[in-house]
């Protein structure tokens, strides 16, 4: 293992739980967006409270790793990209967390027929993130399996975009709702459903960079 931590477990250990609270909060909105879709309201508004303890505890988590990267990572170069991707992993949670809010509230009527197509999309994005989170992982422990996960994030992004538009098709063009403004606010969530995805591609253009880097 070629760890850029391994002078500290402390800063490794806060590093691998950061990791966990993001992955947990992908997993909680998957989970909220099916409970939804299948009328478990009860399950629904726990996952609402339980996304939104993850992000608070997510923020307090990021403000120690960058104290403790001061302390124990003495390369500046590095300690600026471990904080850039610590920073950007912290903007999927807050879009999870802000998602979930407008979710809670509006309470968006999804038909029936979309139903299918909305899981699918919520699985490729958060499959999307999932395989971003590895290839962090890999980029701090084992480098050169980054692009691999890499690879990945780039695919179900992909597949996500595939869905986003063939539900937002049907939306707008299937007579399955009626009202624009419902249409708009339906589409609004689609988008942000996609948006995770979006973001895990994002930071893994900027991953690939770090990497590079790494290996020179």
């Amino acid at each position: 293992m070629n760890s850029i931590f391994k002078k500290s477990i402390e800063l490794n250990m806060k590093i691998e739980k950061f990791l966990s609270i993001i992955s947990n909060s992908l997993l909680l909105f998957e989970k909220e967006i099916q409970s939804y879709l299948e009328d478990d309201l009860e399950t629904f508004s726990d996952t609402h409270d339980r996304i939104c303890a993850l992000e608070s505890e997510a923020d307090e988590l990021e403000n120690e790793i960058k104290v403790t990267l001061y302390k124990f990572l003495l390369l500046p170069d590095t300690r600026a990209d471990v904080l850039s991707l610590i920073k950007s992993l912290d903007n999927i949670i807050d879009e999870i967390e802000e998602f979930t809010k407008d979710f809670h509230i509006q309470k968006p009527h999804f038909p029936r027929s979309i139903h299918n197509d909305i899981l699918k999309l919520t699985k490729c994005s958060i499959q999307s993130a999932d395989a971003l989170l590895s290839s962090i992982q890999s980029f701090f422990n084992e480098v050169h399996l980054v692009n691999t996960h890499i690879n990945k994030v780039k695919f179900y992004e992909h597949e996500a975009d595939i869905l986003e538009d063939r539900i937002c098709y049907s939306i707008f063009n299937d007579q399955i709702v009626g009202d624009l403004s419902e249409k708009l606010q339906l589409k609004n969530f689609v988008n942000k459903i996609a948006d995770i995805s979006d973001e895990a591609e994002i930071i893994s253009e900027k991953l690939t960079i770090f990497t590079i880097k790494r290996e020179i």
